[in-house]
């Protein structure tokens, strides 16, 4: 295999080990974690987060302990003793304080006004010695370090612990400013240039305005609601979605004009957005006819069974010329259905005589079938079919189709799963009268999240834009992903009225201009891009090559590969999907994903369910207080798991359970278990593409853990490479606004014009363990997914949520039974 050259990583560029680093051996070794009550003997960088051990009283100190506990004097434990004065804080990176212990585990006081007493190394009131106790958790009130990042926030905000010289721009740094400006009615607004970014995501929403370096001028983010109405089900109100965009708008303006800028600085926007989380609302009305299913909903585990059953008994159609299709929207483009439209063969092609299966049926359903379809506008005639009348066999229909799981891979790129958005729409129109009749009545109209933010940034009922960019389009199921084109057989396949779609979209044009209606001060500015979040990840990391890759850590984690303009079928069980299309005249670039539905969002459940946390900024603190995972490993399939094992009856497990184990144990397995699964994603892309990757660019929330960092180097085998601002998928929206404004010389078909772009501050973490304590590791986490997988059985799901819609009235409508 080739090796793939280092990129970008020129500027500022620290080759660093984290002093979080752990390993799976024992403590001290290749790739271990420094012990409890040790601190770090590595000297952090000038422009880290953590304070250098340098800056301590001449010389790394002796270690000293990090926390006390109850003595068998009766004293209180150091949690309950008042703070000592800052200066002789332990810190938990760098050593000081006086002198360590030298008998009884104790800390003798020294002559700088250190700690006092005889404390045991154990949180328990007892004499027994740290070592037969075995391992305690440490808890926040035992910490005294620095503060920690939080693992669930925007990665490099400014009002956050990452913010620092490399985020934010200083006042000085554009020709002619002088800092803050009054806040009176007399000052004068500067005029700069700038690009705003809508980042819509999974929890919260957040508009970030940069300049031409990528540095962060002003921000706004706000959270909105996140409904859980049943296990399994995660929806959203699309107006909290709408009322959020508006805030951070209007806040971010705000902020940007307190310091002094004019909002007539913001040139344009680009939008990205949680993809697959499915919309629908009313022509009509402009309203919103039910909450949106979230991308991570698994409700429609018994619709993707019932389909996949339709695929293997009925196949999917391949029509060799353009449909006669009723109820297309003006501007919408309808691809054809022909051989054509697919990129791949593992699917399996037959033929077939209809007329034969019609008189076989012996009941008329075959003509029921195609009355239906062609009151919905998406009955058609095969050439076949012709053939056969101009040869004289007037009731002789043959067809071509695609039948089993992998022929709806070769068209679209992806597999039918409870993750896509058709399915999610089907559900809808089965369940949901309104939709159902909104549909049937042509006043349906159905998108991803960017679709319904533009329509309601553009005026909504009042000729608001019904659009979609190729890559969220990508995630339909509707499209063929050679052609971009809504595909016909498959609008006939989940039964879709074609009058329901949006217009497809390049990734980087002037679509519209935001409406005075949406009440924000940006009215009459260009929105300029659209894309999903993770391609939005992708261009916001400068992976604009072929061969380059990155990983983004949020709610899930996603690794994307770019293959260039070729749309590459995977082998092994990944996404062949659009990264981005530069403009509506440009080739498409596509990408390999791996797609991991659960990252930041299992330390939440380790703070909000299980309370082994108070803070995600504590997740740090408890998983690094212990060398390894003790031997446990936690595979948090909690909706099933996606690629590269694509299991939805996989279960969340946590296995390796002894009672040596604690809770820093499990927090440690918490953070592996993104790791590992991330290791067999590009594992799978190292295969596909026959090259072996040096680097790996990342970002998120969960990249504020530099044990996390670590822990993905020491697992993989690779340099992970952080920068220091971090909002990658704002940036990537930026990125593709700016670029279809010709603003700051940005042109995404010459990457070399963004070579100023975000460089400053990357953190390189270098792999620090041994290559069979990693394939010891590895083979651990395999045999952990195989005691997790298949483990609920089929149907079990799906008449408890039969119970549930029954009981919420959403059982399936009559006439929608099929």
């Amino acid at each position: 295999m080739s090796r793939q050259p280092n990129v970008d990583l020129q500027m500022s560029s620290m080759k660093h080990p984290s002093p979080l680093g752990g390993g799976f051996g024992s403590s001290g070794g290749p790739g271990s974690f420094t012990p409890v009550f040790e601190t770090s003997p590595q000297v952090s960088p000038a422009n880290s987060r953590r304070p250098s051990i340098s800056a301590a009283a001449g010389s790394i100190q002796t270690p000293v302990p990090r926390r006390l506990s109850e003595v068998a004097s009766g004293r209180p434990s150091f949690s309950q003793q008042a703070p000592p004065p800052m200066s002789h804080q332990v810190s938990y990176f760098s050593g000081g304080g006086g002198p360590p212990p030298t008998t009884g585990g104790s800390v003798v006081q020294g002559g700088g006004g250190g700690y006092s007493g005889g404390a045991s190394l154990s949180r328990r009131a007892s004499t027994a010695s740290h070592m037969s106790s075995g391992p305690r958790p440490i808890q926040r009130a035992d910490y005294s370090g620095p503060n920690t990042p939080s693992l669930l926030s925007r990665a490099g905000s400014p009002t956050l612990p990452l913010g620092n010289e490399h985020t934010t721009a200083p006042r000085a740094y554009f020709e002619g400013s002088g800092g803050f400006s009054g806040l009176d009615g007399n000052r004068e607004l500067r005029q700069g240039q700038f690009i705003g970014s809508l980042d819509c995501g999974t929890t919260s929403t957040r508009f970030i305005i940069f300049d031409k370096r990528a540095k962060i001028i002003a921000e706004h983010q706000t959270e909105f609601e996140q409904i859980l109405p049943h296990a399994g089900w995660h929806e959203h109100d699309p107006e909290a979605l709408v009322d959020a965009m508006t805030e951070c708008i209007n806040k971010a303006v705000e902020k940007l004009e307190w310091m002094g800028w004019s909002r007539k600085s913001i040139k344009g926007i680009g939008i990205t957005n949680q993809r697959e989380t499915t919309v629908c609302w009313s022509r009509t009305t402009g309203k919103p006819l039910c909450n949106a299913i979230v991308w991570d909903d698994s409700r429609t585990l018994g619709v993707v069974r019932e389909y996949e059953k339709k695929l293997e008994e009925e196949g999917l159609d391949i029509d060799d010329e353009e449909e006669d299709l009723k109820g297309v929207p003006e501007d919408v483009e309808i691809g054809t259905g022909g051989e054509d439209a697919a990129f791949g063969e593992k699917g399996d092609v037959v033929v077939e005589n209809e007329d034969e299966q019609v008189k076989s049926d012996g009941d008329g359903l075959a003509e029921k079938v195609g009355a239906k379809l062609e009151n919905l506008g998406l009955a058609h005639k095969g050439k076949e079919a012709k053939q056969g009348q101009a040869n004289g066999n007037a009731d002789v229909h043959v067809h071509k189709k695609r039948k089993g799981k992998e022929g709806i891979v070769d068209v679209t790129g992806i597999p039918l799963s409870t993750y896509f958005s058709a399915i999610k729409l089907r559900w809808m129109l089965d369940h949901q009268k309104q939709v159902n009749e909104a549909h049937e009545n042509d006043d349906l109209m159905f998108g991803t999240v960017d679709t319904w933010l533009v329509y309601a940034l553009t005026g909504r009922e009042q000729g608001g834009l019904h659009i979609m960019d190729v890559t969220n389009a990508s995630r339909t199921l509707l499209i063929s992903l050679k052609t971009l084109q809504w595909h016909p057989p498959l609008l006939r396949f989940f039964g879709i009225r074609p009058s329901v779609l949006p217009k497809i979209v390049s990734s980087s044009e002037i679509y519209g201009t935001i409406s005075e209606s949406i009440g924000t001060p940006l009215t009459s500015v260009p929105i300029a891009g659209i894309v999903g979040d993770q391609q939005a990840a992708l261009v916001g990391n400068k992976c604009l090559r072929k061969g380059e890759a990155k990983c983004t850590y949020g709610t899930g984690a996603f690794v994307l590969f770019n293959t260039g303009e070729e749309c590459v079928r995977s082998n092994y069980g990944l996404i062949s999907t659009v990264a981005f299309q530069a403009g509506p005249d440009a080739k498409p670039v596509y990408a390999l994903e791996g797609s991991i539905a659960v990252a930041g969002s299992a330390i939440k459940w380790l703070r909000d369910q299980m309370n082994l946390i108070e803070e995600s900024s504590d997740m740090d603190i408890l998983a690094g207080s212990v060398a390894d995972t003790g031997g446990v490993y936690f595979v948090t399939a909690f909706s099933g798991l996606l690629a590269p094992y694509w299991d939805r009856e996989a279960s969340g497990t946590i296995i390796g359970l002894t009672s040596y184990t604690t809770s820093a144990h499990i927090a440690r397995a918490t953070l592996e278990a993104v790791c590992f699964q991330t290791r067999a994603v590009l594992d799978v892309i190292e295969k596909e593409s026959q090259t072996t990757l040096e680097t790996l660019k990342v970002d998120g929330g969960v990249t504020n853990s530099d044990l996390a960092m670590q822990l993905q180097a020491n697992i993989g085998g690779f340099n992970v490479a952080r920068p220091a601002m971090r909002e990658s998928t704002a940036l990537g929206s930026a990125l593709l606004a700016a670029n279809a404004l010709k603003l700051f010389g940005w042109d995404l078909s010459r990457p070399e014009t963004l070579a100023d772009v975000n460089t400053a501050g990357v953190h390189v973490f270098e792999s620090e363990l041994e290559e069979k304590d990693r394939k010891r590791a590895i083979k651990g986490w395999e045999r952990a997914v195989s005691r997790a997988s298949k483990w609920h059985e089929e149907g079990d799901e799906e008449e408890e949520e039969e119970r549930y819609e029954e009981q919420r009235g959403l059982s399936r409508l009559p006439s929608r039974q099929h």
